[in-house]
């Protein structure tokens, strides 16, 4: 049975649904996202949201070490272009995980990773 990704404790305290993808890298044994990472008021690093902003943003990378399994299908949807010029690749819609590995989607596509850990960087 697949459970919701901030069972895992270092997602918790994050809002990925709300968070934006900039950017994916993947490379033998390792996929980072890029992120411009919602973190809750449970997260250590929280703090009030800058002005016009609903949540606290901050930068991150979300890496996966360890990978042993990669499937990506990716979406083929363009990034869009934020007021300040920056892409983005939209949300992280979903992401599930078993004891098994971890399955992610988004705008960006869907990937399914097999991994040793997850580790979360602000950056």
């Amino acid at each position: 049975m697949m459970r919701p990704y901030h069972e895992l404790a270092p997602l918790r305290g994050l809002l990925l649904e709300e968070s934006y993808v900039l950017g994916i890298i993947a490379l033998p044994g390792e996929v980072t996202f890029k992120l411009d990472l919602v973190l809750t008021a449970d997260h250590p690093d929280y703090g009030p949201p800058a002005a016009g902003d609903q949540f606290c943003f901050r930068s991150a990378l979300m890496t996966f070490k360890g990978v042993s399994r990669l499937l990506w299908s990716s979406s083929g949807s363009h990034p869009a272009v934020d007021a300040s010029g920056e892409e983005d690749y939209g949300h992280v819609d979903s992401f599930e995980w078993d004891e098994v590995g971890h399955v992610l989607e988004g705008d960006w596509g869907r990937i399914e990773i097999i991994c040793s850990t997850i580790e979360v960087q602000l950056t």
